[in-house]
């Protein structure tokens, strides 16, 4: 094969050349497969979709927008909260359903927090430790707080609420919560919307008489 390729003529010699080497060129530059996506970049890169005050999955006081989100293995909300304080960020709660992993169990603090995107201001550098616990008609939830001038406070609070609390839709083990709430008043007042009367109570625009109906954890239209 080399004698005859000597025989072949210039021109062509050096076309084939140029094709090999171009041949191995583009061989060099083939790109390994992307790794798939973790489940945490699949659900960042899941939009929010704005819903009615009404359809929220809790009835906490100052609602004032709703945020929904279908995720893999269960559904996000987040509930802002009306702010009349100085203190910069939103007030909002967080609210995530756990769907078939058979987890109605403690809250997984460390897990959860990283799933939301981390702890919001002003409380970056919480430690577990900080927390302190207490318990409710919905069972335990835990809360850390922080001071700021005269009178103005904001909390941090988690907990979980499972099936014996109040209704869940059939599959979802668990509805875990994250508030951040900064108020000018007491931990009593901040702590409102993860309490019971809160995450328990009808949905926002309720029929008025007190016949309100409840709402799932599923209840807001699917994204």
């Amino acid at each position: 094969m080399t004698g005859m390729f000597r025989h072949w003529p210039t021109r062509l010699r050096s076309v084939v050349v140029l094709a090999a080497a171009l041949v191995m060129a583009g061989c060099a530059y083939i790109r390994d497969p992307e790794p798939p996506m973790t489940i945490e970049q699949v659900e960042e890169l899941t939009p929010m979709a704005q819903v009615p005050v009404a359809r929220a999955w809790v009835n906490p006081p100052g609602s004032q927008l709703v945020f929904q989100r279908g995720l893999l293995g269960g559904s996000e909300q987040r509930v802002l909260l009306v702010n009349q304080s100085a203190m910069p960020g939103d007030n909002q709660m967080v609210i995530r359903t756990r769907t078939g992993f058979g987890d109605g169990g403690r809250l997984r603090y460390e897990e959860f927090i990283r799933r939301v995107g981390g702890l919001p201001a002003p409380f970056q550098n919480a430690s577990s430790g900080a927390f302190q616990h207490d318990a409710d008609d919905l069972g335990p939830y835990a809360w850390a707080e922080e001071r700021f001038g005269v009178g103005t406070i904001c909390v941090l609070a988690v907990r979980r609420v499972q099936s014996a609390g109040r209704h869940l839709p059939a599959g979802v083990d668990a509805m875990d919560i994250l508030l951040r709430n900064c108020v000018n008043g007491t931990a009593a007042k901040a702590l409102e919307p993860i309490l019971a009367p809160s995450v328990s109570g009808g949905p926002l625009g309720a029929p008025a008489g007190g016949s309100s109906r409840m709402l799932s954890a599923l209840a807001g239209p699917s994204q």
